[in-house]
């Protein structure tokens, strides 16, 4: 009886708790934005050993489940707020409509835990986006937000910093280690962790041309962010730096020099130290060494062709896709692997079928055009508007061979809140209000998105 209360105690102490977060991420989208951000440090620091609690049925749920539950929460709350959809939160709904549909079907046929842990990232990836798209833009909460995830690179890199120690026979502390086959042995987190710091460096660069007290600890912190991915050698990322970079000195011509010079002096060190520690690793592949068969893009496009082409065979799936949980078997080279495909694309085909591919790229690369038409505004504030067409073309990059991690919805939902005049919305600044025109209807925000994004200052 004792311990039926107790229980039952515990269980109305979490509702509580639960109902208060919710009520703050209905409020606050920077909560949300680190609790993203923050999850995403868990999961790399954990790896597959996130700590859960086995619900009733055996069912596994992470902490970081409880965190994308949440923000969905505070996404459908936020969304009964919206009057008239537009056309960029009806793709974004289409999609995780879509994948809804596939998900109740492979828990029908599957079972929940089998099912789950298949959409899981969707899970954070559309309910993040969905989450942050129906925020205002504020220049404010847009630069608290580039700190936060600032801040949480940090953990990041000390993360690395341990597990590379352990691999160079400097120190072992007990981090465990993430696993990669064949492998370099540099590579100790897995390649959207990696994606998370390049994101991190980007976003910094605006910055560089600034000489105020905060822009040289950006500064700072970018170059570290900048060896330290360099170092990893995930050369999917290198990629997409390198074409986020073209965008934000195509956008900005002042930048271009200075950003050109200090990357190239990063990789020099980052490469001088690179072939410096490659002869000491801890395995037996040479650090120097590239990933094996199953990272190389010949691998990866016969495991697509495979995929698409059985997927194809039954014509529902052109409309619905494949149900979670049905995994990804496929012969590759003669064996047999059930890994993910390494397309987001393709993987979001397969699931939510041609709808839900054309809704993915709707809402990505549907911001990045409008955004890359407004003016230059403010080069010194983190997650301006004048960053975000190079993150959307890194993402862009990055789904063609990877998973998005946890944050990427947070990338997709700040980029519809700029472009998105959603109704309900208070005016960035009061001189924005008053550039909407005299005759502005006082219920609802028709404010264009340019006169507003140029007020990010």
């Amino acid at each position: 009886m004792i311990g039926l209360l107790v229980f039952g105690l515990g269980l109305a102490v979490l509702a509580a708790l639960a109902v208060l977060a919710l009520d703050l991420l209905i409020r606050r989208v920077e909560v949300g934005a680190a609790l993203l951000l923050a999850s995403a440090v868990i999961q790399a620091v954990f790896i597959s050993n996130v700590p859960s609690v086995v619900a009733p049925g055996g069912t596994r749920i992470e902490v970081t489940d409880a965190v994308a539950t949440l923000l969905v929460a505070a996404a459908l709350a936020r969304l009964l707020r919206v009057k008239r959809f537009t056309p960029y939160q009806r793709w974004l709904l289409l999609l995780g409509a879509l994948l809804l549909v596939s998900l109740v079907r492979g828990v029908a046929a599957f079972g929940v835990q089998t099912s789950v842990n298949d959409f899981r990232n969707y899970m954070f990836f559309v309910g993040g986006a969905v989450y942050v798209a129906t925020f205002s833009a504020s220049p404010k909460v847009f630069d608290r937000i580039g700190k936060i995830w600032l801040v949480m690179s940090v953990p990041m890199l000390v993360l690395i910093a341990l597990r590379w120690l352990a691999v160079f026979g400097v120190a072992d502390v007990g981090v465990p280690m993430e696993q990669f086959g064949n492998d370099a042995a540099v590579k100790v987190v897995d390649g959207p962790y990696a994606f998370f710091l390049g994101l991190a460096a980007v976003l910094t660069i605006p910055a560089w041309q600034n000489r105020d007290h905060r822009s040289r600890w950006v500064r700072g912190l970018s170059v570290i962010v900048l060896i330290f991915v360099i170092m990893l050698n995930r050369r999917t990322v290198w990629v997409a730096m390198i074409a986020g970079l073209a965008a934000l000195m195509l956008r900005n011509r002042q930048l271009g020099r200075r950003a050109i010079w200090l990357v190239i002096a990063v990789a020099i060190v980052a490469v001088g130290l690179f072939v410096a520690l490659s002869g000491e690793g801890g395995g037996e592949e040479p650090v120097a060494s590239s990933a094996s068969s199953t990272g190389t893009l010949a691998w990866r496009i016969e495991g697509w062709s495979e995929l698409v082409t059985s997927w194809s065979k039954n014509p529902a799936n052109w409309f619905v896709g494949e149900p979670f949980g049905s995994s990804f078997a496929r012969k590759v080279e003669g064996s047999k692997t059930t890994a993910h495909p390494h397309d987001f694309y393709i993987e979001t085909m397969l699931r939510a079928g041609i709808a839900g591919l054309l809704a993915l790229i709707a809402v990505t690369a549907g911001p990045l055009r409008r955004l890359w038409r407004m003016p230059a505004r403010d080069p010194g504030m983190l997650l301006g508007p004048d960053v975000f067409p190079a993150l959307l073309t890194m993402q862009l990059i990055w789904f063609i061979t990877w998973q998005p991690g946890v944050e990427q919805g947070l990338v997709i939902g700040l980029a519809l809140a700029l472009v998105i005049p959603l109704p309900g919305r208070r005016a960035l600044s009061s001189r924005a209000a008053s550039a909407s025109g005299p005759h502005q209807n006082p219920g609802r925000e028709a404010i264009p998105p340019g006169p507003a994004i140029q007020h990010l200052r």
